[in-house]
């Protein structure tokens, strides 16, 4: 029997639900019950607004070692980030208006309405929008969207008939870059004056288009956006990163190189087109011998004869992209070796000679954390710091194996709030403990990168076998 807390009633409840038998319901039942959830689904999304605008208001989310209530949503809800951005954003928007507020927990308001009047508040302020608070409510709940649209449009005109003042314009202004479907997607805004010196930039790196330039003026601009950054990367005055000149920088694995982007071992592929069926292939024709390889056995997407993953090239900014892309930015551009391991080649380990960290271990810890190793942060590495896993005035010392890439916050989090920190050489996986001593709920988090194990290694599977030693 559930107790009377009303969230325990509820999970107790959705798990009846999803188990319950849809087949053999009416189908008037159907269309009713259906009518049903989805007014439940708003009302849901609305509990979920207020108890977020709570935990925002409490700062409650600090506990958790997350700086904002965004990147506590994301990282306990497993989100993307614009998704948990626009559910705080809707959680204080109820919370500043009371009877849209209300509407959406009797079911009435979905989140889409909630986010159009969002954006009526985000150009004219709340202030502006909290008297027709009981207008917008009504429209919501018993129009359609464009009806609502119509509403806000009319008091948008009302407030801001002239548009925005100089510096509302400009308070306005933001830029965003995000990825999608392989793209980087840039949205902002700028103020009159700032979007003159962009349009002027761009126009003159555009040209006009030539007799045999297919480009449209949209990728004519694109390019020209693109050629302001290499020129101010290449010959500007920009300030420095990490102790090192900002520059575009790809991470390649020697194996993408070598092999290319499928270079696995031909014995883990499948002998036979691959089976959806209820059959799973034998696992004795993947592999020599009839005996699975370590890859299959902990893998079970290799016991089926997928290939195992190989590690991408790594972009700054963006993440994994294409070995043919990595190759063609290698054709016009400066090569590092990163060498993790200081007995091969790059001289990682400079002891206590340099208590700040030199740009050459900064480079290898890019390639090995690619950012904050913090559970659930989403930081990248140029906005990170290098962190003695032990104290430099303790007798710690600088060079990769004790250093962690951590951003400012939870940098402050490890020193000022007693939060601590351990890297597993075996593993290489980062535990976090709270200052209370007990285990971070998202931890442990693995590397980007497998670490680097000890002994000799073996020859890549494809690669030509070593010359007998005598």
């Amino acid at each position: 029997m559930c107790s009377g807390d009303p969230v325990e009633r509820l999970r107790a409840d959705l798990d009846e639900l999803v188990t319950a038998d849809v087949v053999a319901r009416p189908d008037a039942r159907v269309r009713s019950d259906l009518l049903a959830l989805m007014a439940a689904r708003n009302q849901l999304d609305a509990a979920i607004a207020s108890w977020l605008a709570s935990f925002d208001a409490r700062g409650l989310y600090d506990d958790d070692a997350c700086k904002t209530a965004a990147v506590w949503v994301r990282s306990y809800g497993r989100g993307s980030h614009h998704a948990a951005s626009a559910l705080v954003k809707r959680a204080r928007l109820l919370r500043d208006l009371p009877a849209v507020a209300e509407a959406a927990g009797r079911g009435e308001v979905s989140s889409e309405h909630v986010d159009r009047i969002r954006e009526l508040v985000k150009d004219i302020g709340v202030e502006a929008v909290r008297p027709a608070d009981q207008i917008l409510a009504e429209a919501a709940s018993k129009g359609d969207m464009t009806e609502l649209k119509v509403v806000c449009g009319r008091i948008h005109d009302y407030v801001d008939p002239d548009g925005p003042e100089p510096e509302q314009a400009y308070e306005k202004r933001e830029l965003t870059l995000s990825h999608q479907r392989g793209q980087v997607i840039v949205r902002g805004q700028l103020d009159p004056e700032g979007g003159a010196a962009v349009y002027e930039a761009i126009d003159a790196l555009m040209r006009p288009p030539g007799p045999d330039d297919p480009r449209t003026a949209a990728q004519r601009r694109a390019d020209a956006l693109v050629d302001l950054a290499r020129g101010a990367l290449a010959h500007g005055d920009l300030p420095t990163v990490g102790g090192t000149r900002p520059q575009v920088g790809v991470l390649i694995p020697p194996s993408l190189l070598l092999y290319g982007a499928d270079g696995n071992d031909p014995r883990t592929r499948m002998q036979a087109p691959y089976d959806t069926g209820t059959d799973a292939p034998d696992i004795a024709h993947l592999v020599e011998g009839g005996e699975a390889t370590p890859a299959s056995a902990g893998d079970p997407l290799a016991a089926l004869g997928v290939p195992p993953p190989v590690e991408p090239a790594w972009l700054n900014w963006f993440g994994p992209i294409p070995a043919a892309t990595a190759k063609r930015i290698l054709c016009d551009s400066d090569h590092w070796r990163i060498v993790l391991d200081p007995t091969t080649g790059l001289p990682l380990d400079v002891g206590r000679a340099h208590r700040l960290v030199p740009y050459w271990i900064r480079r290898a810890l890019y390639a090995r954390d690619r950012g904050c190793r913090w559970p659930g942060c989403p930081t990248p590495a140029p906005w990170t710091d290098a962190h003695h896993l032990r104290h430099w005035h303790d007798g710690g010392v600088t060079r990769v194996e004790d250093l962690l890439l951590l951003c400012r916050y939870h940098h402050v989090c490890v020193h000022e709030g007693r939060w601590g920190l351990h890297l597993d050489p075996a593993t290489g996986q980062v535990h976090v403990t709270r200052p209370d001593g007990t285990p971070h709920d998202l931890g442990p988090t693995p590397p980007r990168t497998p670490p680097p194990t000890p002994g000799p290694h073996p020859p890549h599977p494809r690669a030509p076998n070593p010359p007998p030693t005598s």
